[in-house]
């Protein structure tokens, strides 16, 4: 099953690759910020293949847990902060999350983890068997709100475009669709690994950055062909310039 999580990372690094070189063209912080998350989330996937592949340690998992389970998720949605709102908004959310980061930080790298805890072959241990109380519902809070604005913003987005007419239009809907439906099947996998069921989060996470990855490059096929009246701005609740709002 550690191919699954190494797979997530390859796609996840070339999609952060991806975002960054738009923000090198086009200096729109939306961009860096999803980029960042996207990285983080190929250093998560990293951890997940080492510690099946050669097995957990504290510091693979403290990488994991703190790349994958509490500050990517925030990361990507303050790209959708910065995309929707005036840049000052988003300005105070970067100050929010980064200070959150911080925490987050903080709080992995001091927890005790008993070795005994990462004992598992081939899997994921359970958070419950590995970390502190506090620390795991700091996930379960930066994750589940993440999680809304990101989904919230892309599927505003596909539906405000799939309401306009034009092939282009269309396909940048389509990729807002697809950005959104991965990060449900990240989400999912995110559930079942929580329960122990680390081969079942393996599976969806690959499953869930190649579909967000998809939905990227669906959107961004449209990029060498646009115009001042429609133009792909990056994903995670990507959506057309203002000129087609």
């Amino acid at each position: 099953m550690g191919l699954f999580p190494l797979a997530a990372a390859l796609v996840s690094g070339a999609f952060s690759a991806s975002v960054i070189r738009q923000f090198l063209s086009r200096r729109r912080p939306h961009q860096l910020a999803w980029g960042i998350s996207l990285a983080t989330f190929a250093a998560a996937s990293f951890s997940a293949t080492v510690g099946m592949f050669a097995g957990w340690s504290a510091p693979v998992f403290r990488a994991y847990y703190l790349f994958g389970a509490l500050v990517n998720v925030p990361i990507l949605a303050l790209g959708t902060i910065y995309l929707y709102f005036p840049r000052r908004v988003g300005h105070a959310a970067a100050l929010v999350v980064g200070t959150a980061s911080v925490y987050a930080a903080l709080a992995v790298l001091n927890a005790g983890i008993p070795e005994a805890g990462l004992a598992v072959s081939g899997s994921i241990p359970m958070g419950s068997d590995v970390l502190p109380s506090p620390v795991r519902a700091l996930s379960r809070y930066y994750s589940y709100v993440g999680f809304v604005i990101v989904v919230a913003g892309a599927v505003w987005s596909a539906v405000r475009l799939a309401r306009q007419p034009g092939e282009r239009v269309k396909r940048l809907a389509q990729g807002n669709a697809l950005i959104a439906a991965g990060t449900v099947v990240v989400a999912l996998g995110s559930a079942f690994a929580r329960q122990g069921q680390g081969s079942v989060f393996a599976v969806g996470l690959a499953a869930g950055v190649s579909v967000m990855y998809a939905g990227f490059l669906r959107a961004a096929g449209t990029s060498g062909r646009q115009s001042q009246e429609s133009r792909v701005k990056a994903p995670g609740g990507a959506a057309s310039d203002r000129a087609v709002s």
